[in-house]
């Protein structure tokens, strides 16, 4: 494991060639020790499978925090960022990018590459309109 995250890191900073020269090993060579290993499993009946098999597996399917999990990952700090900046809106307070990013505990730079131009004030607006003038949820009959 040690070595294939070594060979990502080289390989992320520009290195190439690296199964030639003896610094990685192939993945199809990694991706055929898997199947052997699940295989074996299968043939002897013993389907618990040990750690180390995980880890390998998820790390050849892209991670812990692969695609699909930062993709969740985005679109839920997004919703909480427009569910805070929605209450502040119906309360009659201003919000920004900034002020939202120092609630949220990150640079406001992120919370701007969240969102698509425009998207924000418009979704934020939209959001506003869940709640009542203090700030508390209506109930769902009589949001717009």
């Amino acid at each position: 494991m040690e070595k294939l995250i070594a060979a990502k890191e080289l390989a992320a900073r520009g290195e190439t060639h690296l199964i030639g020269r003896g610094k990685a090993v192939p993945l199809a060579l990694v991706d055929w020790i898997i199947m052997v290993a699940l295989d074996g499993m299968s043939w002897t009946g013993q389907l618990e499978i040990q750690r180390d098999l995980i880890v390998l597996i998820q790390n050849r399917l892209g991670g812990i925090q692969g695609k699909y999990y930062r993709n969740s990952e985005l679109h839920e700090r997004k919703q909480n960022a427009l569910f805070i900046a929605g209450q502040m809106l119906a309360r009659g307070e201003k919000t920004g990018i900034r002020q939202l990013a120092r609630l949220l505990g990150v640079e406001a730079s992120s919370v701007s590459r969240w969102f698509e131009k425009g998207e924000f004030e418009r979704e934020s607006q939209r959001y506003a309109s869940w709640f009542d003038d203090n700030g508390s949820l209506k109930p769902l009959l009589h949001r717009k």
